[in-house]
Formats: structure tokens, sequence, C-alpha cells
């Protein structure tokens, strides 16, 4: 016997630590021998069910922790479905798992039994009910019917064992093997037996491609662990400032009577922020194990692939989405932590509306294209007007806006995207920006209420198909006020959301616009001190120079770069590339040191920072410690050349 279930027995008795379990399996001919079995003591346990808690009580059995979760799909003859209404669905009156996971999932359709499984797909097909339900693995087998149409359900089927009331110890033991077991190495034996059977070797193929492996699992490496640093000095922060606050209000209500007051608050404070941090870490905790899962489930599923090339090259792919949804999980957070501790620079510049509107526009039609939606844009000419605003932040609240209309749509839906003058003098104008979609919407409670607070989501649920922090449309609340502007939205539960954004802008009536450099993306022959403490990020920055014709030095930290110039000839190096948090001596320190020297080169050498302090603020002390430009990690290797080139090619 072959199947998950077996892969299970595997796995699980690697799990016990020395102890031994034994199973024996025992196959059935129908789904209700299956059941009664169970309820007569005749096996101990039932894979598979699904979660339903009542289901399982009345019908005399225990439910696991969930095994694995399954995707499901609504099967109709209909030009359209929509789960949200009361349907009619037809199930084979033997299939108790499919007609558990329906009464707890959408109560509200009306269940109509058949004696077989076709019968329920023909009284589908005649319009006796609206649709069936089926796994997603099974979806291609129906869809044969050109005439048949299939509608994914937003809620999964939680699949666990079912056990016989009254035995605790087997209960225990099997939730005891579901914790243990690695979630990445079970979800690679379930998706192993869709794999191709050509036969390549794992391991050659990822000999071939060990840096871009490398490469993503030291992001994510470094990401997670840059998160859980962060957190737990929050949370030492949130958790002194609470104590201290706690003890002074104490100290104040024993001295004074009339300091009472003062006590509450701090102990409404302190609750405050325990709550934050509480909330902050399960909301993180969640989010990120979401991609840090799908990046070791695909490596396992690497692992397994024998000679198939081109799943391989699936695998690589969704390791790398993985790697930037993590990435972009802590540029929310980090965003929104400036933002409500008011450290945001918001400093102008002079930005042409025009080109930002281009900008969005190339990014994300594609993205919304490839998920097969629809988008309209259209747009005042803003070719030769320039503007004193940030580009930065406008982008940000633009692409969080869009992002959203894309991540909450229907299938083939639809995005509307404007920007229109509504009010210009002679230098003011006030400019509206307007994206609207036909997707899944949200309440007007949940406007009122929960929009624009942080970690919240339209679809909150434990295991919402909507990936990120909850942290996007606060951001841009946040942005858009400080910017002068408003947001407000319109929306409707099944019908879609409309978001429009009113901003001022300064004119920049002296404007010139600007004249694109022409690069030439050769730095062959450059030489190179390159300053970086981390060996895998200096292993990645000196295999992307040299493949770039570059040729690099390695030194380790900032004292180590100031002796090296220092005891190199006058023109030994072209560049310095320099990380900022190093050991023995930070680079800003470093670059102040270098400028000091007492040798030409070096006040002309250019320092160019490459540092994972991503922000404005960042930049500008790397701009005064006498550093030429500023370079945010990850590292994307066009934007190192042309700035390497624009100093060193710069006569």
């Amino acid at each position: 016997m072959t199947g998950v279930i077996t892969d299970y027995v595997d796995l699980a008795q690697n799990c016990l630590q020395g102890q031994t379990l034994e199973f024996e399996l025992n196959g059935y001919d129908t789904r209700s021998e299956l059941l009664q079995a169970l309820q007569d003591g005749r096996i101990d346990l039932i894979f598979h069910a699904n979660q339903n808690p009542y289901f399982a009580e009345t019908n005399g059995f225990a439910l696991s922790d969930t095994l694995l979760t399954l995707n499901m799909a609504a099967i109709t003859a209909k030009d359209s479905f929509d789960e949200n209404k009361e349907n009619t669905v037809a199930v084979e009156k033997d299939n108790f798992v499919l007609k558990a996971y329906l009464s707890y999932n959408y109560p509200q359709w009306e269940v109509v039994e058949y004696e077989t499984s076709d019968a329920a797909v023909k009284a589908m097909q005649k319009g006796e009910a609206d649709c069936i339900v089926s796994n997603s693995g099974t979806v291609s087998d129906y869809l044969k019917n050109n005439k048949l149409l299939s509608v994914f359900l937003t809620k999964e089927a939680d699949v666990s064992f079912a056990v016989q009331q009254g035995e605790p110890v087997l209960l225990s033991i099997l939730n005891k093997t579901l914790t243990s077991m690695p979630t990445a190495q079970f979800s690679g034996a379930v998706v192993s037996y869709n794999v191709s059977s050509r036969k390549v070797t794992a391991k050659d193929f990822i000999q071939d491609n060990l840096l871009t492996v490398s490469l993503i699992a030291g992001i994510s490496f470094f990401v997670v662990l840059c998160i859980i640093l962060d957190s737990l000095k929050k949370s030492k922060r949130a958790e002194e400032k609470s104590k201290k606050s706690a003890e002074q209000a104490l100290k104040l209500n024993q001295e004074l009577e009339e300091k009472q007051q003062e006590l509450q608050n701090a102990l409404v404070e302190a609750q405050s922020a325990n709550k934050a941090k509480t909330s902050f870490l399960n909301n993180m905790s969640h989010d990120i194990r979401t991609p840090i899962n799908g990046i070791m489930g695909m490596l396992t599923i690497l692992e397994k692939s024998g000679n198939d090339g081109e799943r391989a090259k699936d695998c690589l792919n969704k390791i790398n989405e993985s790697s930037k949804l993590l990435l972009s999980l802590v540029n929310d957070v980090l965003d929104m932590a400036k933002l409500e501790s008011d450290t945001v620079v918001f400093g102008d510049e002079s930005i042409n509306l025009d080109q930002v509107c281009k900008e969005i526009t190339e990014s994300l039609y594609f993205q919304a294209e490839e998920k097969g939606l629809h988008v309209i844009g259209e747009h005042d000419d803003y070719s030769g007007i320039y503007v004193w605003s940030n580009a930065v932040h406008l982008k940000k609240i633009l692409m969080n806006l869009f992002t959203n209309s894309m991540k909450y749509n229907k299938v083939n839906g639809l995005i509307y995207m404007s920007m229109r003058t509504i009010e210009r003098s002679e230098d003011h104008m006030t400019c509206e920006f307007k994206i609207k979609d036909n997707g899944i919407g949200m309440s007007e409670e949940f406007i009122k209420n929960e929009l624009f607070t942080p970690f919240v989501q339209a679809d909150n649920s434990p295991r919402s198909d909507y990936n990120g922090t909850g942290l996007g449309m606060p951001i841009v609340k946040q942005l858009v006020e400080k910017m002068g502007g408003t947001i407000t939205v319109e929306s409707k539960l099944g019908e879609g959301s409309c978001f429009t954004v009113i901003l001022p802008f300064k004119i920049d009536t002296n404007a010139r616009p600007e004249e694109k450099e022409d690069f030439n993306a050769d730095i062959s022959g450059v030489r190179i001190l390159l300053v970086e403490d981390n060996e895998l990020n200096a292993e990645i920055a000196e295999f992307m120079l040299t493949e770039s014709g570059a040729k690099v030095e390695i030194v380790n930290n900032g004292l180590e770069a100031v002796q090296h110039f220092e005891a190199s000839e006058s023109g030994t190096y072209d560049v310095i590339l320099m990380d900022v948090m190093m050991p023995v001596m930070d680079g800003l320190t470093a670059t102040k040191t270098i400028r000091s020297l007492e040798r030409q080169d070096a006040k002309t050498i250019p320092i160019i920072a490459m540092t994972a302090n991503a922000f404005r603020e960042d930049a500008e002390k790397c701009m005064e410690a006498g550093m030429n430009a500023h370079l945010a990690k990850p590292i994307v290797i066009e934007e190192v050349i042309k700035t390497i080139l624009r100093y060193v090619h710069n006569d």
C-alpha cells in the first residue's frame, strides 16, 4: 500500500524518540463501513476526517490536530458562482468527510444527498444542484467536460485523524507526532506523488545553482534574524517601560491620594504596551513562518525532484518569491515603526508626476496581467510639470493601494486607476488619485473600525489566503496625512472597493527636465576594496563584482579598511564599498578616518555605502561622514555597477 498515510507512518516512527508505535493498515469498500468500524471499536483511528468538532462529537469520535490542509473547489455548470450565497450542493450520501467540511464551513448551503458520486455530478449538470465540491487535486478530471466551470473556495479543508472517543492516550500520541514532525518534510512527501518520473540528480542541479540557493537561504536567514532581534529588543523596552511606569504610579499613590489618576494612566499604558507587544509577536510569528515554511518545503521538494529540471526551476522561483515576501514583511514593520515613532524624514525633492505614474504602471501592469486581471488607467498630461514632493512615499501609497486591489480581487477582475488635477494655481496644484476594483469588497463596519488598524485584514481568518502583515493601509493613511492629504474609501461586500487619495503639491516653477545619463555597464579592471564583516554577504558581493570584470579585495571591518588603504600606494584602489555596521570599527568612523589621512587620494577616492540601514536618515549620515553614495541591501548588482561607474568614470 502506498500513499500519504504510508509516508506519515514512516515519518511518525522518527518522531517518538525511541518509542515504538506499530500501525496496521485496514481498507474498507465504503466510507460508511469505515466509520462504523471505528464506532464499533474494530479499528482505532481513521484517515482522514475534516475538522468539524460538532460532527465528530455526534458521531462518537474525536479529532487530532491538523495533519495537512487541502484546497477545495466548487464545480458548477452555471456561468458564475458565488460561495457567499445560499447554494445547493450535491454530495454522495456515503461521503461523511465532505459533508462534515460543508456543514462546518458553509452552513448556509443546502446539502442534497445522492447514492453515488456519479449521480451527484449528473444532478449538478442537470441543474438540480448549483455545484459539487472537490479537492483541487481532482478538479482537472471534471474540467475535461468543457461545459463545467471550477471556482476555488476561500475556505480550505483541514485534514486530521479521527479517533474513537475514550482514547486520550492514542490521541495524545498522534498529536505529539504531528507536533514533532517537520512540516516541510511531510509537505514534501505529499507533493512528491505529483512529481514527474524523469530522473535528474538533485545534487547535480543544486551544485550547478549553488550560489542562487545559498543567496536565497542566506537572505531569508538574515531577515528572520533581524526580525527576531528587533522583536526581542522592542519586548525588553516595553517591559522596562511598563515596570517603571507602574512603580512610579504606585509610589505617587502611596504619597498623595490626588495622584490616583496618574497611577491609573500608568497602569493603562503598561497594559497597552504589553498588548501591543503580544499582538506584534503573534502576527509576525504567523506571517514570517508562512514564507519560511514555503522555502523549507520547496527545498525538500528540490531534494526529491530527481531529474526533473522544470520542477527544480519552479521550486527555485517559489523560494525566490517567498524571500521577497519576507523582505516585504520586514519593510512594512520598519515603515510602521518609523511612522508611529514620528522619525520618518519627509524631505521634498523635485519630481515629475508623469514619470511617477509611468514607473508605477510599468511595475504593476505586468503583475496584474499575470493574475488574470484587467487594468484600465488614465491620467492628465503631466509631462512638463514638476512638483515638490517625496517620490518614494508617493509611490508607496499608490503601489500599496494597487497591490490591495490585486490581492483582494476576483478571477478575471477589473482594476481602474486614474490621476487628475482638481485644482491649480500658479504655484500650487491639488491632484486626485483613484484606484477602483470589483473584488471581494469590505463591510462598512470593517472600514469604520478596522481598515486602518495595524495587523488587521478584511479576511483575518487563521488560514487566510491573503498573505501580509495587515500594515499596508495604516502605512498609507499615515503617509497621506503627513503629506497634507486625505484618503476616502467606498466599498461593498462582494462588489469591490474604491480608494480616493487627494494630495496638495507645490509646483517647481524652475524645474528643467533631467537628461538621462548613458552608462556603459562595464567595470572590467576596476579595483575595489570591499569592506564587509559578514562572510556570506562578502562572498555574494565578490562573486557578482568579479563576474562583471572587477578586481575585488575583501577586508572584514572598518579598521582593516583604514590599514589597507593607508598601507597601499596611491591609486591602488578605484573605489571602496563600505558596510556601515561592523565590529572593531564601523563604516562611518572608517570613512571619516580615511578622509582625514594626509594623502591626496584619501580626499577623492569614491566611498559607497552598502548597508541594511535603508532609511533616508541613514543615507544622510553616510553623506555627512564623507561617503559619496548609499546603496541599501539586499544589493541589486545593476544599481551597484551603475553607482560605481558614476564615480569611477566621472571625469
